[in-house]
């Protein structure tokens, strides 16, 4: 009996450390892309180094149109589903460096998933439509903003000092300028840092929300985390936000090193949300975000704490059959009843790798702590539908921000019905860009002396799109896993 106990958690562990790497800070464009546990290569077949290369679309595309015309109609629909799963994610992973395959190849994702047809050839007709439907359209694949500078030999020197000399990897960014001379220098003094999701990269950032920055005359510093597009570390593994934010601050120091910043932005997207949360109180031998010429921070659906989202995500895998399952074996309600705060703990010590130790963990694993030492205005967005991230996380947020007195302004952008990241589908996308500018101009307002009030008053318009997501992916094929150890 001991041992089957010991059996059944032991597989349970391994669901949660896949759930970390896979689920946490999704998005690569705003829903599930499904990567098994472990480190994997990162292979950049684009011989030009261009993003989104028109060439690699189509042949991305047709790629998976071939899979899907051998596939066997007889297996059932639960396999058919994990096998697409299997191959898109596969078939992705040759276009690491592209922003338009991980938008096509999500969308792929999302119809795989939420289907409800129960007829093997129906399903298989609606996952060919979408594919055929994106060849009859290459669009996407041309709207991508071209570097001015890509910056590839950055060393994350701070993570390095405060986590260990094996976390100082090689980090690599694109710049892109508003309004670059005729010398193809840069004319405003104006950034944005776009801090990307998980498996996403800074390309696909810059193009997902970077054209309203440079509407507003903002140069783009987006960074490729540690071990996504071409930075250093682990590669499909992410920081889970502290070691991130250690980063971003490395970045923002080039940025002021290299470049006149009268201001800075930070906006940060799922994963990169909840960096940007660690970031915000952030102290560096005795400097903080002030002195890097950061006057705003957007947290778009970041998380806040470590443990706590690995619980939510524990207690929001659903109603699956082999969910109920595992549930019936505990005797319990939800999965987080099984594991221990202190397992997940050790585990995101040990085994995630989070760069942070068993005397340093309580007090940096949560990224409240870091927004109670804040001082600058803050933009906080969250869909109340989002799945993943569950919208409390944003009330969390919001009530620390407004507690903590030298937080001159906090904006809260609730997208009534959205999942998450919502924004990098193109949902609601003049309301998103409505609430960015006018932040920008509060934080503008406040760099420069005046008074403002602290809550907002600014009225949203309506919106003029409505979601592209009808619901994020469960979890279906790292709970079927679980029972093939």
């Amino acid at each position: 009996m001991k041992r089957s106990l010991f059996i059944s958690i032991k597989k349970l562990l391994a669901i949660m450390i896949l759930v970390v790497m896979v689920a946490i800070p999704v998005t690569s464009q705003a829903a599930f892309s499904f990567w098994p546990f472990g480190n994997r290569d990162n292979v950049n077949t684009a011989v030009d180094n261009k993003y989104s290369d028109i060439n690699d679309y189509k042949s991305f595309l047709n790629d998976s149109k071939s899979y899907l015309q051998g596939i066997d109609e007889n297996m059932s629909i639960e396999d058919m589903k994990i096998n697409i799963i299997d191959k898109i994610t596969e078939l992705q992973e040759n276009y690491s460096d592209s922003s338009a395959i991980p938008y096509i190849s999500n969308k792929i994702l999302n119809e795989t998933i939420s289907s409800d047809e129960t007829d093997s050839s129906s399903f298989l007709d609606s996952i060919k439509s979408v594919i055929q439907s994106a060849l009859g359209d290459t669009s996407i694949a041309l709207n991508s903003l071209e570097p001015n500078v890509v910056v590839d030999d950055m060393v994350a020197t701070t993570a390095g000092k405060l986590s260990g000399e094996a976390y100082a990897v090689n980090l690599s960014g694109n710049i892109y300028y508003a309004n670059p001379d005729a010398n193809g220098n840069p004319t405003s003094n104006k950034w944005v840092v776009l801090v990307h999701g998980f498996m996403m990269n800074g390309q696909a950032m810059a193009d997902a929300v970077g054209s309203m920055y440079i509407d507003q005359g903002f140069n783009i510093l987006a960074p490729d985390l540690r071990g996504f597009g071409n930075s250093g570390g682990n590669k499909g593994k992410g920081g889970m936000g502290y070691l991130d934010s250690l980063d971003v601050w490395d970045w923002l120091t080039y940025l002021n090193e290299h470049y006149t910043c009268d201001e800075v932005i930070v906006h940060g997207v799922s994963l990169g949300g909840a960096t940007t949360l660690f970031l915000s109180g952030i102290e560096v031998d005795g400097k903080t975000l002030k002195d890097q010429n950061v006057i705003g921070l957007v947290d778009d659906c970041g998380y806040t704490s470590m443990t706590g989202i690995v619980t939510d995500l524990l207690n929001n895998l659903g109603s699956n059959e082999l969910v109920a399952k595992i549930l019936g074996i505990f005797d319990v309600t939800d999965l987080s009843q099984v594991i221990s705060r202190d397992t997940i703990k050790d585990m995101l010590i040990n085994q995630v790798d989070v760069g942070l130790t068993e005397e340093n963990f309580d007090e940096h694993e949560n990224a409240l702590a870091s927004l109670e030492k804040c001082q600058l205005p803050i933009l906080i967005i969250h869909g109340t539908s989002d799945t993943t991230v569950p919208f409390e996380n944003s009330t969390r947020v919001y009530e620390t921000a407004m507690n903590n007195p030298n937080i001159p302004y906090v904006q809260r952008f609730e997208a009534e019905g959205e999942q998450h990241a919502f924004i990098i589908l193109g949902a609601k996308e003049n309301v998103y860009e409505g609430h960015v500018d006018n932040f920008i101009a509060q934080a503008e307002k406040i760099a420069n002396g005046e008074h403002v009030d602290k809550v907002s008053d600014y009225q949203e318009e309506e919106a003029g799109k409505t979601s592209l997501i009808g619901g994020l992916i469960k979890a279906l094929k790292l709970i079927k896993n679980m029972f093939s150890f």
